[in-house]
């Protein structure tokens, strides 16, 4: 039916241009005339939403700066920077407090003293302290809290922050409990706003399980989230995976797939899977199936990839196709070594790279016999390819392809200057798979 109102072409694009993108998506299906004001005008700009990958986000044990593992592409101005000192105004060489990335979605990082885009290098200072939590715990309890963060460019340009917390690890002498409890009151910051608020959530369904019996464990690698379809996806401490709607201000508990193993949870091709790394090498994965009505857990793969591991001559193996982007900002200003200098001014080579990274083609290892002892570390999930990110104790970021039974080689794991340091431990504690947002303006008030 094509009975929508008559309205000047520059006139209807001026007014369709304000909706958001999702609702601008929508305005194609009134009618054969505001498709074609859409289309000719070009309003829909899918090219500036986070459907692509541009790298992954790295924190490493006793590092105080986030590093930056970027993708490389062709693409003119697609290239993104992983430095983020110029969040601190007035300070750009020398921050402060250490930078390290707490959270990613959709093209928005959280740190502890802003939210930041680095595709647009705009940025919203967080200068209003975290509250705490409005319920407190029972006598005898403890728990730790988490900051997660929830944007949705297609559908605001506005972002949320939520405390919340994980499952009790420290019971002295509590009375048994459910958790999570029927009724969480959660500190949420607005950018709308711009001030913190209290928000109530209602459980539907049944609780976890009660504490003592239910104790959360203490991991290194424990922010495990991922957003679909306007719901945040919590791994509560290997113990259960939380849904929080923000539409309806409702949560539910889903159980995990497998008792007593470690997950690690995170948003792929289709919805939010998860996924476990046990015996050293043995890699399963599971699928989320229907997650706003009855839920199930799919496996959609599991093997052993010891044997399709390359064995290759890794003390040779430097660099990769993918670039480490190396921050140590408070030692670049006071050593002002050749070194430091090359490592400042890495990222800006990046940006001025004309080359391309095949997804599906470049770098793919022939499966080989590892004749060492094989360890290996979960990154997190390609958001929109069938394929988990990997390390092993070699120094290497691998992408392997479930599907395929593919593995690429991205480039190296650990900044030079981080390995190198004596007596140092080098591990992951938390990886974030970026996808550069190129959308809007970063609302600040």
């Amino acid at each position: 039916m094509d009975q929508a109102p008559s309205l000047p072409d520059d006139v209807l694009a001026g007014i369709l241009r304000r909706l958001a993108p999702r609702s601008l998506a929508a305005s194609r299906c009134v009618c054969k005339a505001w498709r074609r004001v859409v289309d000719t005008r070009r309003l829909l700009r899918a090219d500036l939403l986070p459907l692509s990958l541009g790298g992954i986000f790295l924190n490493f044990l006793d590092l105080y700066f986030t590093q930056f593992l970027c993708r490389p592409t062709a693409a003119a101005g697609a290239a993104v920077s992983g430095r983020l000192s110029y969040t601190f105004p007035g300070e750009p060489d020398v921050p402060p407090s250490p930078i390290k990335v707490r959270d990613h979605c959709n093209g928005l990082l959280l740190l502890d003293h802003c939210v930041v885009n680095p595709a647009t290098r705009q940025w919203a200072p967080l200068t209003t302290p975290r509250p705490p939590l409005p319920q407190s715990p029972p006598s005898g309890m403890h728990f730790c809290t988490d900051e997660y963060l929830v944007f949705d460019p297609t559908l605001s340009p506005n972002y949320e922050l939520l405390i919340v917390p994980d499952v009790p690890f420290k019971l002295d002498e509590c009375e048994e409990y459910e958790w999570p409890p029927s009724r969480l009151i959660l500190p949420v910051f607005s950018s709308n706003t711009g001030s913190w608020e209290e928000r109530t959530l209602h459980l539907e369904g049944e609780a976890a399980g009660t504490v003592p019996s239910m104790v959360g464990s203490a991991r290194s690698f424990n922010h495990q989230c991922g957003y679909w379809q306007g719901a945040l996806y919590i791994c509560c401490s290997d113990c259960f995976v939380l849904r929080i709607s923000l539409s309806d201000n409702k949560y539910r508990v889903i159980r995990l797939p497998i008792e007593d193993r470690e997950f690690y949870l995170g948003k792929s091709i289709k919805g939010i899977y998860c996924a476990s790394l046990f015996q050293g090498s043995q890699l399963q994965v599971w699928f989320l199936n229907n997650p706003c009505g009855e839920t199930e857990w799919v496996l959609k793969h599991g093997r052993d990839i010891f044997p399709i591991l390359p064995n290759l001559n890794y003390d040779k193996q430097c660099d990769g196709p993918w670039i480490l982007q190396q921050f140590d900002y408070w030692r670049d200003v006071v050593e002002h070594s050749d070194e430091d200098s090359a490592l400042e001014d890495n990222d800006d080579a990046i940006l001025e790279g004309k080359f391309d990274w095949d997804s599906e083609n470049d770098n793919v290892l022939e499966p080989g016999s590892r004749s060492k002892d094989c360890r290996i570390f979960f990154l997190g999930f390609h958001p929109y390819k069938e394929v988990v990110f990997l390390s092993d104790k070699f120094d290497r970021v691998l992408a392997y392809n479930w599907s395929s039974s593919k593995l690429q080689d991205l480039g190296r794991l650990f900044p030079k200057f981080y390995i190198n340091r004596p007596y140092q431990n080098a591990l992951v504690t938390a990886s974030f798979p970026y996808t550069p947002c190129w959308l809007g303006e970063l609302p600040e008030k």
